[in-house]
């Protein structure tokens, strides 16, 4: 049963971010985004009980850098998928466009 609210979109080029662990940043994959929520691959951090933490995203063109709160939902291996659970009005509209502008868009 798929749950989800928002579209979605499968990221045609690779997108990196930082996820903030302990105060420090730890870079991580962005695979697919929505507005809700998003999947990330992530690459070396340390293993924290924390499952609540800010991300730090980075817009492609833009000098401008989205701050998000988001919370692990599910996890495989090196794959974790995040509620963003809060983002201003401004990051969620952002957010929205980043999804139409990318082109491999899932349902």
């Amino acid at each position: 049963m798929d749950r989800r609210i928002s579209t979605r979109a499968r990221l045609a080029a690779p997108l990196w971010m930082n996820k903030h662990l302990d105060g420090f940043p730890h870079l991580v994959e962005l695979r697919e985004l929505s507005e809700s929520g998003m999947l990330i691959r992530t690459t070396l951090e340390p293993k924290t009980p924390d499952k609540t933490f800010s991300l730090e995203l980075g817009i492609p063109g833009s000098a401008h850098k989205l701050w998000l709160w988001a919370e692990i939902v599910r996890q495989s291996g090196k794959f974790q998928a995040l509620r963003i659970t809060y983002a201003d009005l401004l990051e969620r509209a952002q957010l929205r466009q980043l999804v139409r502008w990318n082109a491999c868009s899932v349902a």
